[in-house]
């Protein structure tokens, strides 16, 4: 199974783990689910843009079999083919748990599989592909 774009439902919106996780209903409603690896990816915050005159940067929760990975990212310029739109990402900092820092390798296929999913910030673009790449300012 892959990773799907789903609103997130309500009892896990209300659990517990919300505030763990950083669930940011105001940014969005929706996550990228893999039930099958028990992964699920969600923004939590989002600064600059546009309107700031910056470069747009994405902060995201990946959970992983119960272990939380940090992933700081910039959407890049979509890029249009006669094809359809081709969506990038940088990834410049990621905090992999010490649980899986033995499986940093999975960890980043991982990541481009939710990456993948998520598009742009859940947005229900249609992309023929998405390109993740992993610039790292910080280690992981």
């Amino acid at each position: 199974m892959a990773f799907v774009v789903e609103k997130i439902p309500q009892e896990v919106l209300s659990s517990p783990n919300q505030k763990l996780i950083g669930f940011n209903p105001a940014l969005s409603s929706r996550w990228a689910i893999d039930r099958e690896r028990d992964a699920f990816i969600v923004l939590n915050r989002k600064l600059g843009g546009a309107y700031d005159g910056t470069q747009e940067t994405k902060y995201f929760t990946l959970s992983w079999n119960n272990e939380l990975i940090q992933i700081v990212a910039d959407p890049l310029i979509k890029t249009f083919t006669k094809e359809g739109a081709v969506m990038s990402w940088r990834v410049h900092s990621i905090t992999i748990p010490s649980a899986l820092q033995n499986r940093c390798d999975e960890v980043f296929q991982l990541i481009k599989a939710a990456f993948a999913a998520v598009g742009e910030c859940f947005n229900g673009y249609e992309y023929i592909s998405v390109n993740v790449e992993f610039k790292l300012t910080s280690s992981y």
